[in-house]
């Protein structure tokens, strides 16, 4: 029986409810993102084709932001890396609100993109550091459930902002990540482990490390196939099905209700068993509810497959962060985390290069089943890490965890 995710979060030491709570604020707020191209079209009158660069440049300055992110969150520290993002992009979101011209508004985006996300690999990394190996993965299941339900209220809200002032919706969103920053800056300390000084400068190198490049590989190809949930899904629902649009959107809520209902208490039930076994079965789960996707359609078949491929993620993601958290060396934990967090954005920007012109040109049934070559290898690499690598002796940052101490809130800068 599943225990209560109420809970099991109640388990959890205070400076992760504190973060968990925060990154739900946080995502409550984040309105431009997938508001932004309404914006510039309609606003500032942009064509499609401009207001689509805008938004890859953006995407682009995500990604940089969050590699650069897991270096700051090595060198400067969890908490300050933290602060700088979150007061720094609050800030320049409440500039674009205000600005005067499309010249000034697009500088401030641009800056936005890359200061937005370097706060990743820091959340998560303090997850690494207050948590043991044990507990981890319910950790980084919490945060996902934050996210999600945080974006699906924001995505309710920014709907009706968007249509009030664009501008208030700027404003809002800077406002709801500055007060994820004052969370931050009140209740939660330094977590970072104390290292000497010269392992961090001649420790091992993410690029250099065979094992988590397999493992990024993995998750790469996990990540293309997820996103097919916002490229071709909503294609072949709405012109393939001939459903209306709002059939699309909800279906698609039921993968964010389905992680917010049962993510943390499934990775709890499942601490028994071989993580990145879990996990590599997830991937194929999550690849046979993607790849029955085209033979039926009618949307209560459309929704066991969002229910399988939810599963399939539900199983995969918490376990491969608990294994990174465990394998990378403590100096380099935000390095690592914020590698595999990229590997994600570069699938949501690979996945419409590769399946959308594919997609154009097979019929539904034969489309869909493909998809399982994205997964099959991915889950391959998965269990012979799991045979390989994942051994107590070779986890550099198993059972590192942050004395009573430095987990204890503090104002400090």
């Amino acid at each position: 029986m599943l225990e209560s995710p109420f809970a099991l979060l109640r388990r959890l030491p205070a400076p992760v409810r504190l973060l968990i709570a925060g990154t739900f604020v946080n995502k409550a707020g984040s309105f431009i993102l997938p508001y932004l191209t309404i914006v510039l079209h309609r606003e500032f009158q942009l064509s499609e084709a401009r207001a689509g660069a805008l938004v890859m440049a953006y995407g682009t300055g995500s990604l940089v932001s969050i590699l650069v992110g897991g270096m700051l969150t090595d060198a400067l520290g969890r908490r300050q890396t933290l602060l700088l993002s979150l007061f720094g992009s609050g800030t320049l979101a409440v500039a674009m609100s205000l600005a005067p011209s499309m010249r000034a508004f697009v500088v401030i985006l641009l800056l936005f993109g890359f200061l937005a996300d370097l706060y990743r690999p820091a959340s998560s990394a303090i997850i690494s550091d207050l948590l043991p190996s044990s507990e981890r993965a319910m950790g980084f299941a919490a945060l996902r459930v934050a996210v999600n339900l945080g974006f699906a209220l924001g995505m309710g809200l920014g709907g009706l902002l968007v249509d009030w002032s664009w501008r208030v919706l700027f404003a809002a969103d800077g406002l709801t990540t500055a007060a994820f920053g004052v969370i931050v800056f009140v209740s939660i300390a330094e977590t970072r482990p104390l290292v000497d000084v010269s392992a961090t400068s001649t420790g091992p190198s993410v690029w250099r490390d065979r094992v988590y490049a397999q493992l990024a590989l993995a998750s790469l190809g996990f990540s293309v196939l997820i996103f097919s949930f916002v490229t071709v899904l909503p294609l072949t629902i709405t012109h393939a099905a001939g459903y209306p649009a709002w059939v699309y959107g909800a279906l698609v809520a039921v993968n964010g209700i389905l992680i917010a209902a049962f993510e943390v208490s499934a990775v709890a039930a499942l601490a028994r068993f071989r993580r990145l076994k879990v996990a590599a079965t997830g991937m194929l789960v999550a690849g046979l509810g993607f790849a029955l996707t085209g033979f039926v359609p009618h949307w209560a078949w459309f929704l066991l497959t969002v229910v399988l491929w939810t599963a399939g993620e539900i199983l995969t993601v918490p376990q491969q962060m608990a294994f990174i958290a465990d394998w990378a060396p403590p100096e380099a934990r935000g390095r690592y985390l914020g590698l595999y967090s990229a590997t994600w954005s570069l699938g949501m920007a690979l996945n419409p290069l590769l399946l959308l012109p594919l997609h154009a040109r097979l019929p539904e049934p034969l489309f869909w089943p493909l998809l399982m070559l994205l997964v099959v290898p991915s889950a391959i690499v998965l269990r012979r890490l799991d045979a390989t690598a994942d051994r107590p002796e070779l986890l550099r940052g198993r059972g590192e965890a942050v004395p009573p101490l430095l987990a204890t809130p503090s104002t400090e800068p």
